[in-house]
């Protein structure tokens, strides 16, 4: 079982928030280049929803929402605390979470996708990882049914979390002093 969303490693959770806000992300309005790469995740895997997040300390803030407005409204954060994303995170792997799992990870059965009456029984994210290791979100898709995912299907999503974080480095580049 992983380990909770609230424990905080201090120093490194410190740390891990701080290369967050030194890109100026949090918070921001939707960007067309983020939206972009969702789509493509949308029609890569077929599913109904595909989301670019980042985690804070209380909050993770969806910068891409492609799919999931149309059913839970224009959500632009959500509390850590019941977040696939801020689990998903804790591991430099891609996480995913089916049917199956969500009877017996509490973690799982609090998070607001999967705890409502939404009917999402598939979650898979990819971390978002810096160059200097932090991983600061996820790329992740969301289906109404349980899915199988082959190697290809991680590699492909691991590759689409490279493209956000190199939208990201450029996106930092391109800034005002």
């Amino acid at each position: 079982m992983r380990e909770s969303i609230n424990t905080n490693k201090s120093g490194e959770e410190q740390l891990r928030v701080e290369a967050l806000s030194r890109y100026h992300i949090f918070d921001t309005p939707p960007e067309q280049a983020f939206d972009n790469i969702a789509k493509l995740g949308l029609q890569l895997f077929e599913v109904p929803i595909c989301l670019i997040t980042f985690v804070d300390t209380e909050n993770v803030f969806i910068k891409a929402n492609i799919g999931l407005g149309e059913i839970m409204g224009d959500i632009t954060k959500t509390p850590k605390s019941n977040s696939l994303c801020a689990l998903a995170i804790q591991d430099k792997n891609i996480s995913i979470f089916n049917n199956s799992l969500i009877q017996t990870d509490p973690c799982v059965l609090t998070s607001g996708l999967f705890a409502g009456e939404t009917g999402f029984k598939f979650y898979a994210g990819a971390p978002l990882t810096t160059h200097d290791g932090f991983r600061i979100g996820t790329i992740c898709i969301v289906d109404t049914a349980i899915r199988d995912f082959s190697e290809k299907n991680k590699s492909v999503l691991e590759s689409l979390a490279v493209i956000v974080m190199s939208v990201i480095e450029l996106r930092q580049l391109n800034m005002p002093v």
